[in-house]
């Protein structure tokens, strides 16, 4: 047990962000959310899009969810609507049904540099509640994706290596 967590606290982002070859999703910030849609449906596996500035600095994060929803609700609003009960989920509502560009509803940047350890990214992916990150350089620009299933595999095969614990489903779950 303590092997596997020295691992998450040694085991470098680099060493995973490459193991389901995901590349990043970058758009600009005035970029029209239809269109980021069509690019989005191009690029499946990137779940997590990152909005950058003209010099290509990652300033903004938008989350597929986030995405679909500012459009569904332009369409199709009673879908959204009949799970609003306080203020808040009201305006937010109020302000995805003018969202336009990814401006409009970018969350603040989700990055990591690859020098972190998966401890940490998985850390900042539970408390963002985010599937994805992007893995930045010293200056702030995207170099990759981190997506939580490459994150999951490295802690998986450590799970496995250590021989104690269930590989199967079909395997009983320990007593």
């Amino acid at each position: 047990m303590r092997e596997r967590h020295r691992l998450t606290r040694r085991t470098p982002v680099a060493a995973c962000d490459h193991l389901l070859e995901i590349e990043p999703l970058l758009v600009g910030v005035g970029d029209d959310l239809i269109g980021i849609m069509r690019r989005a449906a191009k690029q499946p596996a990137t779940r997590l899009i990152g909005v950058v500035d003209a010099n290509g600095v990652l300033i903004g994060s938008m989350p597929i969810l986030r995405l679909a929803e500012a459009l569904i609700v332009r369409v199709a609003p009673e879908a959204l609507m009949s799970g609003l009960v306080d203020v808040a989920d009201i305006a937010e509502f109020g302000h995805a049904v003018g969202a336009r560009t990814a401006g409009d509803i970018m969350l603040p940047p989700a990055g990591i540099a690859a020098e972190a350890t998966i401890e940490e990214a998985f850390r900042v992916m539970h408390r963002r509640r985010l599937s994805g990150l992007h893995v930045v350089g010293p200056d702030g620009r995207p170099t990759g994706y981190l997506d939580l299933l490459e994150l999951t595999l490295v802690y998986v095969e450590a799970l496995e290596s250590t021989g104690d614990e269930p590989s199967g489903l079909d395997s009983p779950p320990p007593r």
